[in-house]
């Protein structure tokens, strides 16, 4: 009986990440700041700096001696020579040496030369003094970090313009199926527009990959074989569609043919259908066709695999109460998709199951796992969720 045998969810994104961390080996490029995004650092940052590297005003005011105005009040101002005493600084500003604090305008009255001051001041209120963002030496990012935009602003702050990163796994992704439409064409029963192509590509680039999508690849052996075996390029393969047991599924017999089989079917829900192999000497992992199923395991194995190679430790996880029973197949880790309010931090359950249901991962901005040991997890549990 076909899929009679399934490994578990943990053995097999073990085994893929193994097959991932060592055919591919990250090499170190030096590139301009401009060019970093999404890349991945390969070495520890260090400011050359202090951030910032002057005392500088944190409002509009008056730059003053915090012991000039100490008894500064309402029913009693202090009133101080402007330019001498006190000194006009703009938000941003260097405070010069000698200068202490800053009033803030609102609680000062200007008398032409002279500015009256209505309350007073501690030392270094309302300043930013050199270095409390960063000091000189301080590892501003660490090697791992995927790059995201305040990344780079920070990294610019301290006047750093070129980063060793590692350069992109190359990865081909190709959708295959009789029944997948091009964008454009006419529709009819039977046919539907190819969309994991897009979606799994577009995860793979969020998570640090460099992306092609081939053309749809009918369910054809030959073209198939003849499609991965010219892949040579790349640092791995992933299809979608075709991995299941009928007659129009055909993946995992040119893989059995071509590779190196890993597994074929896993004790995932939805996902079940996923099979993992090495083709020329590159890890391949088939992704089911039904849309939930295919973002399930494309988030269970393929996210997990890049950061691993990378050495990231940014994966973002948190704790939610759970406003409904969630139900669980015996022997099936259930990819739950959720919605979280995070005011409440409330997690709903969007769905534990459904392969086909694409808005059951639109609907949701999280996920949680229930083992496959669990079969439900009762209201008002307390879970750990990812965001989607």
């Amino acid at each position: 009986m076909l899929f009679e045998t399934l490994m578990s969810v943990k053995t097999a994104r073990k085994k893929f990440t193994e097959a991932v961390k060592k055919t591919f080996k990250p090499e170190a490029e030096l590139v301009d700041l401009e060019k970093a995004h999404l890349r991945v650092l390969a070495e520890d940052l260090h400011s050359e700096i202090d951030i910032p590297h002057y005392n500088r005003a944190a409002m509009d005011g008056y730059a003053v001696r915090s012991q000039d105005v100490a008894m500064a009040g309402r029913n009693n101002p202090v009133v101080l020579r402007k330019g001498k005493e006190a000194l006009w600084v703009h938000t941003g500003d260097s405070v010069p040496s000698g200068y202490d604090a800053v009033v803030k305008v609102e609680d000062t009255e200007d008398f032409g030369e002279y500015v009256a001051i209505y309350k007073s001041v501690g030392k270094l209120e309302n300043m930013g003094i050199a270095g409390e963002d960063v000091r000189r030496g301080d590892v501003i990012v660490e090697r791992g970090t995927l790059l995201r935009a305040h990344h780079l602003a920070l990294i610019r702050s301290a006047g750093i313009e070129e980063i060793m990163v590692y350069r992109k796994p190359r990865i081909l992704v190709v959708p295959t199926g009789d029944e997948l439409l091009k964008p454009g064409e006419k529709l009819i029963e039977g046919k539907v527009y190819e969309s994991n192509g897009i979606m799994v590509s577009s995860y793979l680039r969020e998570w640090g990959a460099d992306v092609d999508v081939s053309e749809i690849i009918p369910d054809n052996p030959s073209d198939i074989k003849r499609t991965l075996e010219n892949a040579e390029r790349y640092d791995m393969i992933v299809t979608t569609g075709g991995t299941s047991v009928g007659k129009r599924d055909v993946i995992y017999g040119v893989l059995k043919e071509i590779g190196e089989l890993i597994f074929r079917g896993v004790s995932l829900r939805p996902g079940k259908p996923t099979v993992s192999a090495i083709v020329n000497e590159k890890p391949l992992l088939a992704l089911p066709g039904f849309p939930a199923a295919c973002a399930a395991s494309a988030y269970t194995f393929l996210k997990p695999a890049l950061k691993h190679v990378f050495n990231q430790n940014d994966e973002v996880s948190f704790n939610a109460i759970l406003t409904e029973k969630i139900y669980s197949k015996p022997g099936f880790t259930s990819f739950v998709r959720l919605k979280v309010d995070y005011q409440s931090m409330e997690a709903t359950p969007i769905s534990s199951y459904g392969s086909g249901i694409l808005t059951s991962v639109t609907k949701a901005n999280c996920y949680t796992y229930v083992d496959e040991d669990i079969e439900f997890v009762e209201r008002g549990e307390e879970i750990r969720v990812f965001p989607l």
